[in-house]
């Protein structure tokens, strides 16, 4: 399964916290025992991996339903060698059930949902060969493979149970209807037995089908946001930040909106590696890192860019905005007490704010106007904030 995600979704997925995707549903309740087997995920990952199976589907439906199609024409020629007198009416029975189910096989757009597009082909398509079937004598018998065996792929395709019970169920009833006015009473029973049996065949595949494609969905996504985040705070990875921020700046130039980053440091982080030894160093990291991202709102987001330098990005921020939010991180980390066996550790940061202007060729540009500021800062007495001046008025 692919993601898609435009700069506000690689926003907020910058801001969630690490990977969850445990099966949910503790304690009995409708339902519970398949979503047991199905290996359901809690509800957030559930809602997102269903947006990627239809992703998926969406894509592969164009060359599923063509194909599907074309095997239900094809099969006219079984029609011909079962009643040759039939099949010219088996055939147009076919080929119409097929047009009409042909729309669905494309988005148009994007205002045909994909849900309601797998529905449209494959009632229309199994519609096709349960009702040409039944026209031929010993017909529904004869085509029992085929029409049931149908299911199979789509159980690979959808193994949501819901949703596939939604598509199969019509052309079973519409079998069972046809088989009772058709089949001999004995042979109607064998056949609705069968049939059942392939029912539960069918929500087999799909449960366990299910499972795999949500440990995949799972190792997918840990994969993804370890390469995206920094594994020791959490917080976002240098290359994951820069590609985010290069987003937001191409969008605050389209629309001349207001973007600014605030660059930071830990002051004297290495006398905290020296005194207190690494393992403290890393926590101080950790507790930062923490402190500074509560201060954000939902569209900002911080990263690491360093060993102890970080870098908040702030779309629709101009220059007060930024200062006031720097100025909230620092007074928050001077509040860091880091209990340790040696006594107490606190710390303070130095940042540097820029806000992004047009002589800021790109976001390189304005991370070192932020950097020169932030080493104004340290200048200056270190535990402050330090804005960029304007380019132009330098």
């Amino acid at each position: 399964m692919r993601f898609g995600k435009g700069a506000a979704t690689l926003r907020m997925a910058a801001r969630q916290d690490r990977p969850q995707g445990s099966a949910f549903g503790a304690g009995w309740r409708p339902g519970a025992l398949a979503d047991r087997l199905a290996g359901r995920l809690d509800p957030d990952a559930e809602r997102e991996f269903g947006l990627a199976l239809d992703r998926t589907l969406s894509d592969a439906l164009p060359a599923l339903g063509i194909v599907f199609g074309i095997g239900v024409l094809l099969f006219g020629a079984w029609d011909y060698w079962i009643a040759h007198e039939l099949a010219t009416t088996t055939v147009l029975v076919r080929l119409s059930l097929v047009l009409l189910g042909a729309p669905g096989y494309f988005a148009w757009g994007g205002r045909f949902p994909v849900a309601w597009r797998c529905a449209l082909v494959y009632i229309t398509h199994a519609g096709a060969m349960v009702c040409s079937s039944a026209l031929l004598p010993g017909g529904l018998v004869l085509a029992m493979p085929a029409i049931t065996g149908a299911m199979f792929p789509l159980a690979l395709v959808e193994p949501r149970l819901r949703r596939l019970a939604g598509l199969v169920l019509p052309p079973a009833l519409l079998f069972l209807l046809l088989g009772a006015k058709v089949l001999p009473p004995p042979v109607f029973a064998s056949c609705a037995l069968v049939y059942a049996l392939v029912l539960v065949l069918v929500a087999a595949v799909a449960l366990f089908q299910g499972r795999l494609l949500r440990a995949d969905f799972l190792a997918e996504r840990a994969l993804a946001w370890t390469a995206r985040h920094d594994s020791l705070s959490g917080v976002l990875a240098r290359g994951y930040l820069v590609e985010l921020a290069g987003h937001d700046l191409a969008l605050a130039r389209r629309y001349g909106r207001p973007l600014a980053i605030a660059m930071l440091d830990i002051d004297y982080f290495k006398r905290v590696n020296d005194r207190w030894g690494h393992a403290v160093g890393d926590a101080l990291l950790c507790a930062v890192s923490r402190a500074c991202s509560t201060q954000l709102r939902a569209s900002d987001y911080f990263g690491r860019v360093g060993g102890e330098e970080f870098v908040c990005v702030m779309p629709e921020t101009g220059e007060e905005e930024a200062l006031a939010c720097a100025e909230r991180m620092r007074q928050a980390v001077a509040a860091i007490r880091l209990d340790t066996p040696g006594g107490a550790v606190a710390c303070t940061i130095s940042l540097g704010v820029a806000a992004l202007d047009p002589a800021h060729a790109d976001f390189g540009a304005l991370l070192a106007a932020a950097d020169a500021a932030l080493y104004r800062a340290k200048a200056g007495g270190r535990d402050r904030v330090a804005l960029a001046p304007h380019p132009a008025g330098e």
